[in-house]
C-alpha cells in the first residue's frame, strides 16, 4: 500500500501545472519632442541623380550638425518648383511605410530616396526640387537641369 501512494504522489508531482515564464524586457522609450531633430539641427544634401531606364533616383541625406544626439523619423517634405520658386501641382507619394526612428549622433546621417520617371503621362518641367525635414522648417533646393518629372514623386521614409 505504501508503494502505491508513492507512485500516485510521483505522478501528481509530474503533471502539476507550471506557471508560464513572463519576459520582463524593458520597453524602449518613445522619443520626446525635445529629442526630435529640428531643421536647425540638420544639414540636408542631395546625392547624384541616378538615371536608369526612364527612372530617376536621388538620395537625400540628413546629417546631424548639432552638438547633441537627436531623432528623425518619417517622410521628408518634397515640392517641385517652377522658375519663380513656386510649388507645382505634382503628386508626392509616401512609399515604404512609416519607416523607423533614426537616432543621429553628432555628425551622423540617415537618408531618404526620391524617385520619379521621365516617361509616364502627366509630365511637368520643374526648375528645382525642394526638400524639408519631416518637422518642416528650412529645406534645401536642388536645381533639376534635366527638367522633366512625370507621374509624380515617390519618397521613402528617412532611415
Amino acid at each position: 500500500m505504501g508503494l502505491g501512494l508513492l507512485v500516485a504522489g510521483t505522478a501528481f508531482a509530474q503533471t502539476r501545472p507550471v506557471p508560464p515564464v513572463v519576459s520582463r524586457k524593458p520597453v524602449p522609450a518613445r522619443p520626446v519632442a525635445s529629442d526630435t531633430c529640428s531643421s536647425g539641427d540638420l544639414e540636408l544634401r542631395f546625392g547624384r541623380i541616378d538615371p536608369g531606364a526612364g527612372n530617376r533616383y536621388v538620395p537625400l541625406t540628413f546629417t546631424n550638425i548639432s552638438g547633441a544626439p537627436c531623432v528623425v523619423s518619417g517622410h521628408p517634405g518634397v515640392a517641385l518648383l517652377d522658375a519663380d520658386g513656386a510649388a507645382l501641382a505634382v503628386t508626392v507619394r509616401h512609399v515604404d511605410g512609416p519607416g523607423a526612428v533614426a537616432t543621429l549622433k553628432t555628425g551622423g546621417s540617415a537618408r531618404s530616396v526620391l524617385h520619379w520617371t521621365v516617361v509616364e503621362p502627366g509630365c511637368v518641367s520643374p526648375a528645382g526640387l525642394r526638400a524639408t525635414p519631416p518637422d518642416g522648417g528650412t529645406g534645401v533646393t536642388l536645381p533639376l537641369p534635366e527638367g522633366r518629372v512625370c507621374g509624380g514623386v515617390d519618397v521613402t521614409p528617412i532611415g
